[in-house]
């Protein structure tokens, strides 16, 4: 009996992944896919895990290079048509995102043109938003990161972004999500040997892919959105040489779009999220050793900013309130005292009066959250220095963000021996896990020194407060 052409064209993507996803794109996105040597070079790794070669994957490159596409949909309706007796678990970093994907397989796979390619056909009445089955009794479940499969068994698992992008710094839940795969894991058939996928961008510095990194069964591959230096890919049909400096997709991403990224990625960092911890700026957070100290005679002289972060004074939703002083000399910045606990409206501004009385500030910043509008009403009329009542711009984690740099580059000073230094230092490491008010009134100082303020000092000391009347001040004593 001749063969149906038609079947015989399909002979390519039946056989060979890289074909089929090249296929999968034209007929999904009605455009070719041009030439993508990364791609090539992702399908190949993948081709080995599909023929048994690797067991265990790790896959990381940049956010909108086909990940999804490439790694989970094609990968999956493939092994479905080859195979229909596979049952296959997707995880992800959501239950809305795992539904996506489960649906954007299920489309494909009923498309006209696959079912020219394959046998495989879903059963009726067996398909929901996260589930189908196959005729023959494979199919697919698709799962939150962190969701119950109980009774749940796989042939091949494909862990998808696990991560939710806005945890990127969130200790708890990146613990969660590690904690997780490995009761995934156990799901598998073959537990020794079963196949895994886990395609992802980096997100944290402790995220899944880190802990991945450290066993030595798993084979991984980390392309950055820039090289940074100059690298061989097999590609299973030749080889592709990338140079240092080459971006993945250099029309989608242009220099000036790179310039811009790297400026403006912050949380997760650019190190991370596009080069995937292989730059050498790759990291995502503070460390201990960041931070320097400074003798007392050591300070430099110069004007004292204070940086005020209230809490709520009482009651189930009290928060903390930090107080600084700081100072700055040469690019660098000075922390000369802190106070960081739970106090009411009458003993913040008591904290405040302090703060002034000792340090004599030029400049008082105060947030404009909990009790900081109470303690700005009551003192803007009793002080002869600049109060600012602050609004935050965006998320504390982006505030935070934009001064890693400083913080990197060694530019932030405690004081030698302060008591608080060490509990300081525990918290910018750890932000925002924990307590986040001394970062957030850093954060706060930090961002109106960035805006390069004119600080005038303030008069020699004299005994007593000043006290602002119209164009004339008294003193008082406290």
């Amino acid at each position: 009996m001749a063969k149906n052409p038609r079947s015989v064209a399909m002979m390519p993507i039946r056989s060979k992944f890289n074909a089929f996803v090249r296929y999968a794109f034209k007929m999904t996105h009605g455009e070719t896919l041009g030439v993508q040597p990364y791609v090539e070079h992702v399908c190949y790794v993948i081709s080995n895990l599909i023929d048994r070669k690797t067991r265990r994957l790790l896959i990381n490159l940049p956010p909108q290079h086909l990940k999804s596409f490439i790694g989970t949909i094609c990968l999956t309706a493939h092994m479905l048509g080859i195979n229909p007796r596979l049952r296959i678990i997707i995880t992800a970093y959501s239950d809305a995102y795992a539904e996506s994907l489960c649906g954007r397989i299920r489309d494909m796979m009923q498309s006209p043109w696959y079912q020219r390619a394959f046998d495989t056909r879903i059963k009726e009445g067996h398909s929901r938003a996260n589930d189908f089955a196959t005729r023959e009794g494979g199919g697919v479940f698709a799962v939150a990161a962190t969701g119950a499969i109980t009774g749940r068994t796989a042939d091949f698992i494909i862990y998808d972004d696990p991560h939710e992008i806005g945890d990127w710094n969130n200790e708890r839940k990146l613990a969660l999500v590690k904690d997780n795969f490995n009761t995934v894991l156990s799901r598998l058939h073959d537990k020794a040997t079963g196949p895994v996928l886990v395609i992802a961008h980096r997100v944290s510095e402790n995220d899944l892919s880190a802990e991945l990194l450290k066993e030595k069964v798993w084979t991984s591959l980390r392309l950055p959105l820039v090289g940074v230096r100059r690298q061989t890919y097999e590609l299973g049909h030749g080889e592709w040489t990338r140079e240092r400096g080459e971006r993945l997709r250099p029309r989608a991403y242009p220099k000036a779009e790179v310039a811009r990224l790297q400026r403006t990625q912050l949380a997760p960092p650019f190190e991370l999220f596009y080069q995937q911890g292989l730059s050498s700026a790759a990291t995502s957070r503070p460390r201990a050793e960041h931070f320097q100290s400074f003798v007392p005679h050591a300070l430099p002289v110069g004007p004292v900013v204070l940086s005020v972060d209230p809490g709520h004074g009482g009651g189930p939703n009290a928060s903390s309130t930090a107080v600084q002083a700081w100072i700055s000399c040469g690019g660098n910045y000075y922390l000369i005292n802190e106070f960081c606990d739970l106090c009411d409206a009458e003993n913040l501004r008591d904290v405040f009066w302090s703060f002034a009385r000792k340090y004599r500030p030029s400049v008082a910043l105060i947030e404009k959250t909990a009790d900081g509008p109470a303690l700005y009403s009551r003192i803007q009329s009793k002080v002869n220095f600049k109060l600012k009542l602050i609004i935050p711009q965006g998320p504390k984690i982006a505030r935070f963000s934009n001064h890693l740099s400083k913080i990197r580059n060694k530019k932030i000073f405690f004081p030698e021996g302060a008591p608080w230094r060490d509990q300081f230092i525990f918290d910018m490491i750890n932000f925002p896990g924990g307590s986040t008010d001394r970062g957030d009134a850093m954060s706060q100082y930090l961002d109106y020194m960035d805006t390069d303020p004119v600080i005038k000092p303030r008069p020699p000391r004299e005994s007593g407060i000043a006290v602002v009347t119209g164009s004339s001040f008294t003193w008082h004593r406290r």
